[in-house]
């Protein structure tokens, strides 16, 4: 997948490298939409276990192995949905709508389709998973993407970095749904689906 994404104009995010995370058939998968053959929106999704640990410092932990010392984050900023999640935990990422091969709108559809299909695969794939999380900048949540994502909760200022790396933002947002959360989304697509049908007869 790595490959792709960066065919795509897109560099791969440390949550999806191999070098930092064991991304495989077992733990992961990512949704591609083609068009005309060629690869135009992805989204990813993956498996972690934050054992007896809440994601908050489950997640310090992964941006410490990624990071390292040279870019800490401040440990008295304490993003607060992160304290009450805890167990596994399906990590969604690297979005990408491939600009060029549809209308602004039509692109995020496409995007929401893989997002929807990714958040209901996951949940139906590992069964234990407690609630489904990601980070995305805020102009781009602020702009719907939350929304696109499937993400019934967003939380502004996921993490506070002390020394920012190169690569991320101060504002990331921490985007989130329960179980019982994409349960609802899924009967919502169910009630609207037979809806259309219904008035399609």
């Amino acid at each position: 997948m790595g490959p792709l994404l960066t065919n795509a104009g897109k560099d791969v995010t440390p949550f999806f490298q191999s070098r930092f995370f064991d991304f495989n058939k077992h733990n992961g998968f990512c949704h591609v939409a083609l068009a005309d053959g060629e690869p135009v929106s992805f989204y990813c999704s993956q498996l972690f276990d934050t054992g007896g640990m809440d994601y908050l410092n489950y997640h310090r932990m992964q941006l410490s192995r990624i990071y390292g010392s040279e870019f800490p984050v401040d440990p008295s900023w304490v993003c607060p949905p992160m304290l009450k999640i805890k167990g596994k935990v399906i990590y969604s990422g690297d979005a990408l709508n491939v600009p060029g091969y549809a209308s602004a709108r039509k692109s995020l559809e496409r995007l929401a389709l893989i997002s929807r299909m990714n958040l209901y695969l996951g949940f139906v794939t590992w069964r234990a998973a407690i609630a489904s999380v990601g980070l995305a900048r805020a102009d781009r949540v602020g702009k719907s993407l939350g929304e696109v994502y499937g993400a019934l909760h967003t939380y502004p200022y996921a993490t506070r970095w002390l020394n920012l790396p190169p690569d991320r933002r101060q504002d990331d947002m921490f985007l989130f749904n329960s179980a019982k959360d994409v349960l609802y989304l899924a009967r919502i697509e169910v009630r609207e689906t037979v809806s259309a049908s219904e008035a399609s007869d």
